[in-house]
């Protein structure tokens, strides 16, 4: 096995996977439709950056056989979950370990693995094992690590 690729990306997270449906008449036919694009707005600039990050961490040859994927998503934690006043930055006793709602992993990592298709490896189909988390941080981004099996 050769040496992993590893870096952090810095930033908030954002999702891949969701679609909206909006409905549309063509101007010309006068035909109703449907237009599909990305739920979250924010996918397009996240998986920019992810993709920045990448290039400047590898420089090889695109990968084309199997890969392993290890992903840790670091989210902000909600300003509820700490105190007021005098407790101002400290961490109540109830807040929750892990983030248990959204947004999903599975939609977390379906963004990285698209962005990261014709920088590190050819396709996502590549990726054969996994393994990912969703923590609270205090830096928020996504720690990637990719092996060349």
């Amino acid at each position: 096995m050769k040496n992993p690729i590893s870096f952090f990306v810095p930033g908030i997270p954002a999702t891949s996977g969701s679609k909206s449906a909006y409905p549309y008449k063509n101007k010309k036919t006068g035909r109703l439709g449907v237009a599909v694009a990305p739920a979250s707005k924010r996918q397009k600039s996240w998986m920019g950056v992810v993709r920045l990050f990448a290039k400047e961490n590898y420089c090889g040859d695109v990968l084309t056989g199997p890969v392993s994927l290890s992903l840790v998503f670091y989210l902000p934690r909600p300003k509820s979950h700490f105190g007021t006043g005098r407790n101002a930055g400290k961490l109540k006793p109830s807040a929750k370990r892990y983030p248990t709602t959204t947004p999903d992993l599975t939609k977390l990592v379906r963004a990285v693995e698209d962005a990261l298709k014709g920088v590190t490896w050819k396709d996502d189909s590549q990726v054969v094992y996994q393994h990912n988390t969703k923590l609270y941080g205090g830096r928020p981004g996504v720690e990637v690590t990719i092996r060349d099996l």
